[in-house]
């Protein structure tokens, strides 16, 4: 999990350090793409999970039927459409077929690993995704340095080549599980189930409200990461990797809080009660500190002027993960309250004042970070007020 949270941060600091600047960017912007996308797609899981875990009843045909198979036709077709709408911001790379491939397989393979992820964590089964997340990251890494610093490959050339290891190192060790001799005897089952049954997309009220609940919180989840694409095409790839270590904050409190005392967030416990003794205001400080002060002697030699404005925009961008970061502690408490239209509601009112924002400030990064802390201290009051109410 520590080599995936740093993985694609090391992959655009490489690159960075080593003035691939365009391949940084582009990648930057393709992996908040990918994020977006994966959380975008419908809990097809949800159900099947609480199930499984609850009563350890696994029905593998109804597991393929209402899960792996719709899944799989959302996923072939969603990530074709994702694919054609962001290759128009790649305008900094010629169009061709092979890039096309990449980008959409990329998509593809990421939501696979996504939801291998989620079931590997949930049934505490780490066999292959430890030796995925180990080959997606450091080897690969090893792998892209030492192309890099040959010096002898264009950016393109680079870009395509990460595009291509990333979905080969995610899809390649499930070859461990495979037991060549039932190849085709489990070809042909799955062939059976599919031709004795219509596609249907499970969607029942349950899954449809917690659908709807993680689509309205995409944008105020994402919205720093979204943030720091909109910097100059040179800064891009810089500001990507300071809001990526900003994300530290969201895992310190996440590991501490919403994993660590769940059952305290049942039982509405307060916020204050919550954060006793975490540390976590301190953690925070160190973080936003230690990223600022970094991007200034990184980048001394871009003046004080640009280095002052990126600094308060790094400033302004860390407070607002940190809001971010207590209000979903506040949003857990509503939730587990089982008030979800409150959530539901909360969710739109702040993703329209953030769309207000990505619309009329993105011209100018410092002033949307503004706008973009305006929305989450309004989160954090609404979702204080409504979680004090239960």
């Amino acid at each position: 999990m520590l080599s995936s949270l740093i993985g694609r941060v090391l992959t655009v600091g490489i690159l960075t350090k080593f003035n691939y600047l365009e391949t940084a960017g582009a990648l930057a912007l393709l992996f908040t793409t990918s994020t977006l996308f994966n959380n975008a797609l419908p809990p097809l899981h949800k159900e099947i999970y609480i199930k499984a875990v609850k009563n350890k009843v696994y029905n593998f045909r109804e597991i393929f039927i209402n899960y792996f198979y719709p899944l799989f036709l959302i996923l072939l077709f969603s990530s074709f459409i994702v694919c054609i709408l962001i290759r128009n911001f790649l305008d900094q790379f010629e169009t061709s077929f092979l890039l096309n491939l990449l980008i959409f397989f990329y998509l593809f393979s990421e939501k696979i690993f996504d939801e291998f992820h989620r079931y590997s964590l949930t049934f505490k089964k780490y066999f292959p995704w430890n030796i995925i997340g180990i080959w997606r990251n450091p080897v690969n890494n090893i792998i892209f340095f030492t192309l890099i610093i040959s010096g002898k490959y264009s950016e393109q050339y680079i870009f395509n080549f990460i595009l291509m290891m990333l979905p080969i190192s995610t899809l390649s060790p499930f070859l461990l599980i495979i037991k060549p001799f039932k190849i085709w005897k489990s070809l042909n089952y799955y062939y059976k189930l599919i031709k004795n049954s219509s596609f249907k997309l499970p969607i029942n009220p349950p899954l449809l409200k917690a659908w709807l609940i993680s689509l309205s919180m995409l944008l105020p989840t994402y919205s720093e990461r979204i943030a720091s694409l909109t910097a100059g095409s040179k800064e891009t790839s810089k500001m990507y990797i300071a809001v990526a270590i900003f994300q530290l904050i969201t895992f310190i409190i996440d590991f501490q809080i919403l994993s660590n005392k769940k059952a305290e967030i049942i039982k509405n416990k307060t916020l204050k009660q919550l954060l006793k003794n975490s540390k976590i205001f301190l953690f925070s400080f160190f973080i936003i500190t230690f990223v600022c002060l970094g991007y200034a002697f990184l980048n001394i030699s871009d003046g004080l002027y640009n280095n002052l404005t990126s600094i308060f925009t790094l400033i302004i961008l860390g407070l607002s993960i940190v809001l971010n970061s207590l209000s979903l502690i506040q949003e857990q408490r509503i939730f587990w309250a089982k008030r979800y239209k409150a959530i539901f509601i909360e969710m739109l009112i702040i993703s329209s004042l953030l769309l207000f924002s990505f619309i009329f400030l993105r011209f100018n990064t410092l002033i949307l970070s503004i706008g973009i802390i305006s929305a989450n201290i309004a989160r954090f009051t609404i979702s204080t007020k409504i979680a004090n109410e239960y």
